[in-house]
């Protein structure tokens, strides 16, 4: 085979294996709305963690977002019991379910205490065990984020997506993910470099 073509085969093949990784949940998802138990296990092993972080991250209270978490499933189980069912993006479906769920509490939470009328550093924040100083400032942080902002950092640094399957899963294009995540990115620096003069100050 000539040179060109091993290059041009090396530069397709990630793209390939993305799309087959697209292509395998979403058969996963269908056998597991088909009654098949090993595709749940499957589905159930692929998802969970990420779905518990994303909730963990997004409402800030690890209890709840187990609740969150749990909850997810159940629907999840549900659509089983569902004829017709047909389900084209599955891992955007799970998590607009989490998401759902999560602005649900946190609107719920807004009732007890307005979150806008806090300033950055009065803020809530849940101690997660076995964090460290670094890793709690940044959690304190994320929670200063607009929610659109702290969901898509939460989505790329906690949960592993990449931007093109966060696009798909939000229904945005790549380069408004890109932006936003820029954007998010610098507001997030900007909130901890002042948590971290307020800390000298003190």
């Amino acid at each position: 085979m000539p040179v060109g073509n091993k290059n041009q085969a090396k530069n397709e093949s990630p793209k390939r294996t993305e799309q087959h990784i697209s292509i395998e949940i979403v058969e996963l998802f269908d056998l597991f709305l088909k009654g098949d138990d090993n595709a749940a296990l499957l589905l159930f092993n692929t998802f969970n963690k990420r779905i518990y972080l994303y909730c963990a991250k997004i409402v800030s209270n690890t209890y709840i977002a187990e609740d969150i978490t749990q909850e997810v499933w159940e629907r999840i189980i549900k659509l089983r019991f569902q004829e017709g069912t047909n389900i084209l993006n599955p891992t955007g479906f799970i998590f607009t379910i989490a998401r759902n769920l999560c602005l649900n509490h946190i609107k719920l939470q807004k009732h007890v205490i307005s979150l806008d009328s806090l300033d950055d550093f009065r803020l809530p924040s849940v101690h997660q065990a076995g964090s460290t100083s670094v890793e709690e400032l940044v959690n304190t942080s994320l929670n200063a984020l607009k929610f659109e902002d702290r969901e898509l950092l939460v989505l790329h640094m906690y949960c592993g997506y990449r931007f093109d399957e966060i696009a798909e899963m939000l229904k945005i294009s790549p380069n408004a993910v890109w932006t936003r995540a820029s954007r998010a990115r610098a507001q997030l620096r900007e909130i901890i470099s002042r948590y971290q003069r307020n800390d000298k100050i003190i």
